[in-house]
Parts: C-alpha cells; structure tokens; sequence
C-alpha cells in the first residue's frame, strides 16, 4: 500500500501533528507500506493532518481535486485543533468543510470530538490519542522525591493560553519563596519576563527527555488542548502531572496519575497532595497507553477496515 501524509515531518521541536507523522510514518515502513508527502496516481491512502494550504503539504482542496480523478483513494482526516484553543475563529469552520472529503475521521481525544459534536457536526466515533517515541521519552526510575521539589514545562509554542497566566504566577510566587524550583522548557510569552523560572531554549528528542527527566513533577496550565503532546512526554518519564481543570483533552489522560486545579491557589494545594503521595502517582501511570506504538496501531486497526 502506499500511503501519502498531506504535511511532511518536521526536525526539531514541533507540535504534535509533526510528531504523529514521524511516528506513523515509521510504523508503516516498519509493516511493509511506502510512505510519501505528495500525490501521485498510485496512492491508496490519504492522511490529512491539517486541511489548509502549507508550505510543507497540501490542502483539502487539492485532496478533492485529487479523489475526483482517482475515486478509489482513501482519506483519514486526522483532527486535532480547533478555534477555542488559540481564541481564533476560522479553524473550525475550515475543518468542517473540509471533512467533506474525508472517508473516516479521527479525533485525538474525546474532549475534542465532543466540541465538534456541540456544533452539530458528528462524522465519526473514533478517537486516538497522542503517544510517545518510548525510545525517547521514558521513566527515569527515581522513586522519591530527593530534594527540594523540581517542576518542569515545555511548550513549543508561546500563545498566553498556553497557561502562561499560572506560569507567571509561579514565578512570582518563587520570587518570595523558595521550597521549589521551576524549569520552563521553550518559548516563553514576551509579555512577561520571569526572574526565578529557569528558561531553556526549544529542546527536542533526546535533549528533551533528558531534560523532563531531570525534575520531579510536571504541570501544564494550557487551555482547551484539542489533546497535546508536552503533558504525555512530561507522563512518559515518569512524572505526576499538575494540569488546569480546562485543559481539553489533556485532563483525558492526566486524571489518573495527576490532580487538577482551576486556580493558583489550588495549584499550589494540588502540588502539595502530588509530593504527599508521589510514588502512588507515579505508580499510576498507564506508559502503554502513552506510546506511539499504541497510537499508531490504533490508527491502523482503523485503515485495515477501510480496505
């Protein structure tokens, strides 16, 4: 079978969707599929990651003008993103049109498929969820906590609902306390110039676990994530998660080794109950669950039922 993604793979940090095209891009090869980012006649399979024009892909349009011509090609369309993550108010309607060309959709959380279910738009039951490169991101096998408490974040992106309210706010917090210690990992907002929050540049790969596995606890304060990439990789090295009550589809896969708050004051309350009971919430974490290899045979359940 050859298969065709609508967007290449990126090197370096990047979202989730470059991740999931690298990820499955490999499990394909791996079972005997060609794997190309572009359109000849002889494709089978179509995944369309993101429907709109790119410099690194093409679009739904040219998806339709393809299927017109060769009726036969199947088409995924992967959704993973939506107005209310960034406050924006074309992505919705964009993704909603263009499913018009899809054969089965996927949503990469339950969160998110419900979103678009609330807009009266329902074109399928499936959901799978981000993994992991296990390789990469994997527990660090520290039980305790061994000194003062290491919080860690990453984000690749610096949009303020990326929960940089809360990030701020800790470190502001840190300014006049000093029991933790916190590590952002990525772009931070220029709003805002932090002065006891550790900053890294945009780490990827190995850098990047290696980093995560240096601290203790993860938190993410992002809103409304269609379901992310940053709190599964914080997961799959073995740290508890601290996550805001709307998060979206993060809250899918964090409530069972992590606690919510809505508030930094509940944050710092959550903080306290995680180092209470860390090895309970570490022992908690489903890292089977949050491999790609889980993400990517799920997915390809769902094309051996296309053919």
């Amino acid at each position: 079978m050859l298969v065709s993604f609508n967007r290449s793979p990126k090197t370096g940090p990047w979202g989730g969707g470059s991740s999931f095209v690298s990820n499955m891009s490999n499990f394909l090869t791996e079972k005997g599929h060609d794997v190309i980012y572009s359109l000849t006649p002889d494709v089978d399979l179509i995944f369309m990651i993101d429907p709109r024009p790119n410099d690194s892909g093409y679009s739904a349009s040219d998806i339709q003008r393809f299927k017109n011509y060769f009726p036969d090609v199947k088409v995924i369309h992967r959704i993973n993103e939506c107005d209310k993550r960034k406050n924006t108010d074309f992505i919705d309607e964009e993704i909603i049109k263009s499913n018009k060309v899809a054969d089965e959709t996927v949503f990469i959380s339950k969160w998110l498929q419900s979103y678009f279910e609330d807009k009266g738009f329902c074109p399928g039951s499936y959901v799978s969820y981000n993994g992991v490169d296990s390789n990469i991101f994997y527990d660090h096998k520290r039980g305790t906590i061994k000194s003062k408490p290491r919080l860690v974040t990453h984000h690749w992106s610096d949009n303020w609902m990326k929960g940089f309210d809360i990030y701020k706010q800790i470190d502001q917090y840190l300014q006049s306390n000093d029991w933790f210690e916190f590590t952002y990992v990525g772009r931070y907002n220029s709003s805002y110039k932090p002065t006891r929050t550790k900053i890294i540049e945009p780490l990827s790969g190995k850098a990047l676990g290696d980093e995560l596995r240096n601290h203790d606890i993860y938190v993410t304060a992002s809103r409304f994530e269609p379901c992310g990439m940053h709190h599964i990789e914080g997961s799959a090295c073995g740290l508890p998660i601290l996550f805001h009550a709307d998060g979206g589809g993060i809250n899918e896969l964090c409530k069972n080794h992590g606690i919510s708050f809505s508030s930094f004051e509940e944050f710092l309350k959550s903080f306290d109950a995680v180092i209470d009971d860390y090895s309970l919430y570490r022992e908690k974490i489903n890292y089977d669950s949050i491999s790609s290899a889980a993400c990517c045979k799920r997915y390809y359940e769902i094309i051996e039922g296309m053919f």
